[in-house]
């Protein structure tokens, strides 16, 4: 498995963030990469919540919460994954709070591409750079959504 993984603090109190990120059929408001999302199971957070995020490019894939720890973040595990390369891939949300009332929002994906060692080098090489710009990306909308403003200073890919 490949690990990617991005953090940002936000200027919100650890409950705030959680009540955006706990929305979980909501992901395109905070997800630029998103345009659309399915509700695929009778609940829409927590355990056992399941959707389908739709791309700009025309892909999806389905996402099922795995693990969810209430105010301190998910686990989701990513199926259906149609033209996306990887034979598996989970993402996971962690909240932490730090001592100025802020929070600390550590955003991962762990992975596993198809097509043997030549998929695990592009992975390494040309996916896992792709898949931080989208972590930064996300944790720029949550920064947004949560704050109620455009984040001030971008943040480096």
């Amino acid at each position: 498995m490949l690990h990617v993984q991005s953090t940002r603090t936000i200027s919100a109190a650890p409950a705030t963030v959680w009540a955006a990120l706990a929305d979980y059929m909501a992901i395109d408001v905070i997800a630029p990469e998103v345009v659309k999302v399915d509700v695929l199971s009778e609940n829409t957070t927590g355990l056992g919540a399941k959707r389908r995020c739709h791309f700009p490019n025309g892909t999806s894939l389905v996402e099922e919460a795995i693990t969810w720890n209430e105010g301190l973040g998910y686990r989701a595990a990513m199926l259906e994954m149609g033209k996306i390369p990887f034979k598996t891939a989970q993402a996971e949300i962690r909240l932490t709070p730090t001592s100025a009332g802020k929070t600390n929002v550590h955003w991962s994906i762990d992975y596993q591409p198809k097509f043997g060692p030549l998929g695990w080098l592009m992975g390494a090489i040309l996916m896992k750079p792709q898949l931080r710009k989208v972590l930064n990306g996300n944790l720029r909308g949550l920064n947004d959504h949560v704050t109620g403003h455009a984040s001030a200073i971008p943040q480096p890919f």
